[in-house]
């Protein structure tokens, strides 16, 4: 709207359709190649890929269960955009439910979760299962490496391990004093979340005995009011990268953080937090980057 390399020329509130046009002020447009943007708003996704395969949109998006349809097509191509979708437990608010607390139940959940079965088999999109709260292909380190390259590190609490995690389970809820757990997990009103928190019920209550999960479906501007207004005990939420470094996402979970919607709070966490971006790590990359693998592990192990 003011200094990228296209500037909005055309939009009417409630509109199905905007354009962008070429912004000749721009301090790099001798690499701007196109005269501008024309978008067309289209809520179904089938009709936005027919619209695509007439000819009437150079490019779309697709859901997962067009994969299959357009996979042997050149120009077919999956771009990995560092969403990371994740459950977020309240843990320290209003409407916490007590349970949520407990750091072994946390646990249970995490590792009854079978990510490779929702990516593959269920949004079959592109999307990849991580086990790490920042995920591959995104942030380099100073040595030229993937952050989130071994995705194996934190096996002992984020992995697919059925048995552990009844276990875990087990030993939770007896700490709790209870042998049930029912929950509520709010979920946006669109296929593939909706899909995907299907799922996830599936596989908490079959390896979870006692776990009983109610999916309660939201249009996601009053999932996420209800999220930042501390109304709900678990949600099923994502969160998109602003710029390439495991800060972007690791910044959600500082105390009293508009993000940190599940109300966590380490004072260890914050402490390494703040040496990255404002002491004496923020200005040594390596340093910098050894102390956000030990904030990442923090994250991983109370399984936030």
């Amino acid at each position: 709207l003011s200094n990228g390399a296209f500037v909005m020329d055309d939009y009417q509130p409630a509109t199905t359709a905007f354009h962008l046009t070429k912004n000749e002020d721009y301090w790099d447009a001798g690499r701007v190649k196109l005269p501008g943007l024309a978008y067309q708003v289209i809520q179904d996704s089938q009709q936005a890929l027919m619209s695509y395969q007439a000819g009437d949109l150079d490019a779309t998006l697709i859901n997962g269960d067009q994969v299959d349809q357009v996979a042997g097509d050149e120009a077919f191509k999956a771009v990995g955009a560092g969403y990371l979708w994740y459950v977020s437990p309240n843990q320290n608010g209003k409407s916490a439910n007590p349970a949520m607390k407990n750091v072994k139940i946390r646990k249970a959940m995490t590792m009854a979760m079978d990510r490779e079965t929702i990516t593959t088999e269920v949004l079959k999109d592109g999307s990849a299962p991580t086990f790490t709260a920042v995920p591959k292909d995104f942030a380099t380190g100073p040595d030229g490496s993937d952050f989130a390259e071994d995705q194996t590190k934190f096996a002992d609490v984020c992995s697919y391990n059925p048995e552990e995690a009844a276990k875990l389970w087990a030993e939770g809820l007896k700490e709790e004093g209870i042998d049930s757990l029912s929950l509520t997990m709010l979920v946006d009103d669109d296929d593939a979340p909706k899909k995907v928190a299907q799922v996830l019920k599936e596989q908490w209550e079959t390896t979870l005995p006692g776990l009983t999960l109610e999916l309660k479906t939201e249009p996601k501007k009053k999932r996420l009011d209800d999220m930042e207004n501390d109304n709900y005990e678990i949600a099923l939420t994502r969160w998109g990268p602003d710029y390439a470094d495991p800060m972007t996402y690791l910044g959600m979970w500082i105390t009293d953080n508009l993000n940190n919607y599940g109300f966590w709070s380490n004072a260890d966490y914050d402490a390494l937090i703040a040496d990255c971006t404002t002491g004496e790590a923020s200005t040594d990359p390596e340093t910098r980057w050894a102390k956000l693998f030990e904030a990442e592990k923090i994250v991983m192990d109370e399984a936030v």
